[in-house]
């Protein structure tokens, strides 16, 4: 019987490409850059390209942040410093909290059935701001943030630290809900845990990754939980 909830939060409860939209068309209004579509297309591009490097242990946190706008800008022929965008686009993604349809229906079906807790590879200080601008913060008895950990999902040290914090439940009374499948569900499936895909985009599923579920709606899940 499942008892405790490990729920993603970019992309899963919190739309994370409406934050980055955002965020992206400020700075560049401020800045009196070049905005177009291609800009907000070349962002999601490359940046799951270098949150892709994050998670196979191939960069650090602190290099994501010293290299990601620099690598954007120099994709986009736009020549400004880097580093001023990523500090003003970390602060501008933690004002948003568009929340993802169903998000709250599904918390509020979930919170007096479930323990619920956040697992996220994101910075804590964004996290923590959107959760208490988008008032999800009650909902969760604690978030676990890959910063803190010192290694990012899918690692199995992510989740041992999780389950350390948990007091060492059974895996069989806990499941994961993620969009990601090379960190959430890859990292869920490869630690024994049971894991719903929440897909979205009705993508392919690749042969080296087996969800336990599949939802295309945040609704559905409340058809298995």
């Amino acid at each position: 019987m499942k008892k405790i909830i490990l729920i993603d939060l970019d992309n899963t409860l919190i739309d994370f490409n409406e934050c980055a939209r955002h965020s992206i068309i400020d700075i560049f209004n401020k800045f009196q850059l070049p905005y177009s579509d291609n800009v907000f297309h070349t962002f999601i591009t490359e940046n799951v390209k270098i949150w892709k490097r994050l998670e196979n242990g191939k960069i650090t946190k602190a290099e994501l942040r010293e290299n990601r706008w620099n690598i954007i800008l120099g994709k986009l022929g736009i020549d400004f410093d880097g580093h001023i965008v990523e500090d003003l686009f970390e602060k501008g993604v933690a004002k948003g909290a568009f929340a993802v349809d169903g998000a709250y229906e599904l918390l509020d079906y979930l919170y007096p059935k479930y323990d619920l807790y956040i697992v996220s590879n994101g910075f804590r200080f964004v996290q923590e701001s959107r959760l208490k601008i988008g008032n999800f913060q009650k909902y969760f008895k604690e978030i676990f943030v890959s910063e803190d950990i010192g290694i990012p999902k899918p690692a199995t040290e992510f989740f041992d630290y999780c389950f350390e914090k948990l007091k060492s439940p059974d895996k069989a009374s806990v499941i994961l809900i993620g969009d990601s499948l090379s960190a959430d569900i890859k990292g869920g499936y490869n630690y024994g845990l049971e894991t719903i895909w929440f897909n979205k985009n009705n993508d392919d599923i690749p042969e080296d990754i087996t969800p336990t579920y599949i939802v295309t709606k945040l609704s559905d899940i409340k058809k298995i939980l």
